[in-house]
């Protein structure tokens, strides 16, 4: 009998700890909201931020009854949420110039067209000429995909992760695509991790050339380290991989939504259509997939990259890219250079 009245006191001290551990990082989050309200003056809201927290800090102090505390927080806490839910995604802003219009895929039969494929030439980082065009291909051409994973950060959990596609043609080279899942930009806009929870970004499928969306991650940031890992997948699971995310590409341009750091971000964003690639099933709570910078060891793991006869660490070695881009430069050839650069290394690793 004493050993289960210990059990349910040990439950009911846990429950207690979740609770109060739980409503204070959700009060934290309020006060962040509160500081994001769009609809407040721009002095109001971190005044409010910071009241916030500060109130329910004496609060706890002068009551008597502190489970009263946590009914009160909860409360507070869902006002707030409701509040932000009055702020809606929008396509209607004033838009970074390479972001002023969204890409869209159109269908007939085997031909596919992509609207608005980016094409910018970059003089740096931050000037550049925008140029889009339509680009043609059919569907069953396309034939292999890459996982691409930008370190920006010297941390290795924040990471910027996309696709590239490859295109065979009836004769010459390959074409190659990408596909970046991001933040669409409003003007002297930056990417905040902070403010993408909060409703502070649309969100944006960006289809573009390899010399715009891999150049300019390698190039133009020196400091940056991408890598670029062929996908396992046949030839019919890339046509129904672009098939999945072209539906949604034209689904956010009909109906806009909002980035989050966590919950909508590139990572969950291109898992939802390569899920069909993962035998076993997965877990969206995954460290490695909240933190995108250690998505390439998720992938590993789930055979969706690598093989059993290689480790990750000698795949993740021979599938780094951005030194030789750096020394081809963005210019014709580029999609072959930085594939070349991996054929060297495996050979090199088969040799050894």
């Amino acid at each position: 009998m004493r050993s289960v009245k210990a059990v349910k006191r040990i439950f009911v001290i846990a429950a207690f700890a979740l609770a109060w551990i739980s409503a204070l990082i959700f009060l934290l989050w309020a006060a962040g909201a509160v500081w994001h309200f769009d609809f407040l003056p721009r002095p109001v809201g971190p005044i409010l931020a910071f009241v916030l927290p500060a109130f329910f800090v004496l609060l706890f102090f002068r009551l008597k009854r502190k489970k009263f505390w946590l009914t009160y927080a909860g409360g507070a806490i869902t006002a707030v949420w409701l509040l932000l839910q009055l702020h809606q995604p929008t396509h209607d802003r004033d838009w970074a110039k390479d972001q002023t219009v969204l890409s869209h895929i159109q269908f007939l039969g085997d031909q596919v067209t992509i609207r608005n494929f980016r094409h910018n030439i970059y003089r740096s980082e931050s000037d550049f000429d925008v140029h889009r065009s339509d680009y043609q291909f059919e569907l069953s051409r396309l034939q292999k995909v890459w996982f691409i994973v930008q370190h920006f950060t010297t941390g290795e959990g924040l990471a910027h992760v996309f696709l590239t596609f490859e295109v065979m043609p009836e004769d010459g080279a390959a074409e190659h695509f990408s596909l970046s899942v991001e933040i669409r930009r409003e003007a002297d806009e930056f990417f905040s991790p902070i403010q993408g929870l909060y409703k502070q970004y649309e969100l944006n499928y960006v289809f573009g050339d390899e010399r715009d969306l891999i150049g300019v991650r390698t190039i133009m940031r020196p400091d940056d380290r991408v890598y670029m890992y062929p996908i396992n997948a046949t030839p019919n699971q890339v046509q129904e991989l672009f098939h999945s995310i072209a539906d949604r590409t034209n689904q956010i341009v009909e109906r806009p939504e909002f980035y989050h750091t966590l919950l909508n971000n590139c990572m969950n964003g291109l898992l939802r259509h390569t899920v069909e690639l993962t035998p076993e099933e997965i877990s969206w709570f995954d460290p490695k997939i909240l933190l995108p910078g250690h998505s390439d060891q998720f992938a590993y793991d789930k055979g969706i990259i690598g093989s059993a006869e290689q480790s990750f660490e000698d795949l993740k070695q021979q599938c780094r890219i951005d030194p030789i881009a750096r020394e081809h430069g963005i210019q014709p050839g580029f999609s072959t250079a930085i594939r070349g650069f991996q054929d060297n290394r495996a050979t090199e690793a088969d040799t050894q």
